[in-house]
């Protein structure tokens, strides 16, 4: 069965019931762009790296089929029983998608080229097509009412969509950070400065804790600052992400510090620095290197320690919660 009909060979085109209009009018352009924006939106989310980007880009589609729907219906501003609308309740969702992403980027304080990975140019098409979908539905809202659902829809929309963007570039300049680490150790390795396979292996370890970390201070929407220390206190990896507190970087780095030096959790050295107990004033007596609250945790492996891992950024618990979650996820 073929999928032409020829009954638009005149240049028309039927709405939803049977009413026939040119296809240059205003109303079919407005659908017709939501039909273009779908179909970009549909490239943005396969390619798309940062899975709940993935999900909601997912649910957008099948919205901006309702509302094509919708605008493909002679009367636009009535609300109906057996038609699917978007309403507050989608909208909020893209609201809460713009929130979080946004929360995860770093401040922005001039324009800047849309763009700098694959999936983000592609939200930024999409965005771009957005736009002009939601200048399509207001023109044909002069002529004909609008439900105001569907053009506050289409504004955050465009907005989404820029966020989401945002987060799938800043998501890449982290990848890309940390392959660029990995492959300066290969070069070094390439030129001569050979390494261990133990060494090797430490590495590997340091960047998928660091992965695993800001994996989950992202699920909770902490912005924190990680560290990592060999088993003598050394520096090893530090990483801040963006609109972690600046105060955390030197936090962060005393706790891996702890952990190591006394080889034990900084949130297990509270009790013990209190008034009366072993350990009382032993952060002064150590020019203030050491920390007693929670985030830090040593590293063991055969028994012996390795290095330390310290988190800092959100309160102790979550601190706490963030660190237990990379060195599980080992």
């Amino acid at each position: 069965m073929g999928i032409y009909t020829k009954t638009g060979d005149k240049g028309t085109t039927s709405l939803v019931g049977g009413v026939r209009i040119a296809k240059t009018d205003i109303q079919v352009e407005a659908y017709g762009t939501v039909d273009e924006l779908n179909a970009n939106i549909s490239v943005a989310q396969k390619l798309a790296t940062v899975e709940n980007t993935k999900q909601l880009l997912d649910s957008i589609q099948y919205q901006l089929f309702y509302i094509g729907a919708e605008l493909a219906s002679p009367d636009l501003n009535v609300k109906s029983d057996n038609q699917q609308q978007v309403g507050e309740q989608e909208i909020k969702a893209l609201e809460d998608a713009i929130d979080a992403a946004m929360a995860q980027v770093p401040a922005l304080h001039s324009f800047v080229l849309p763009g700098s990975s694959v999936s983000g140019s592609q939200m930024h098409l999409a965005r771009a097509v957005s736009r002009r979908a939601e200048r399509r539905v207001l023109a044909v809202n002069e002529i004909k009412p609008v439900r105001p659902e569907l053009m506050k829809y289409l504004n955050r929309l465009s907005d989404a969509l820029y966020a989401l963007a945002r987060l799938e570039d800043h998501e890449n300049q982290i990848k890309c950070v940390i392959s660029k680490v990995v492959q300066r150790y290969q070069t070094l390795t390439a030129n001569g400065v050979h390494h261990s396979p133990a060494q090797d292996k430490a590495t590997q370890t340091a960047l998928k804790l660091l992965q695993l970390a800001i994996a989950e201070a992202k699920q909770i929407g902490i912005p924190i600052v990680f560290a990592l220390v060999d088993a003598h206190g050394n520096t090893i990896l530090s990483y801040r992400m963006p609109h972690a507190l600046l105060v955390s970087s030197e936090l962060a780095l005393k706790k891996a510090y702890t952990a190591v030096a006394l080889k034990m959790a900084t949130h297990e050295l509270h009790n013990l620095v209190q008034p009366g107990q072993p350990l009382f004033q032993i952060e002064a007596s150590c020019s203030d290197q050491l920390v007693s609250f929670g985030g830090g945790y040593p590293i063991f492996a055969d028994g012996k320690i390795i290095g330390g891992i310290g988190i800092s950024g959100g309160s102790v618990e979550e601190d706490m919660q963030i660190a237990q979650a990379a060195l599980k996820g080992l």
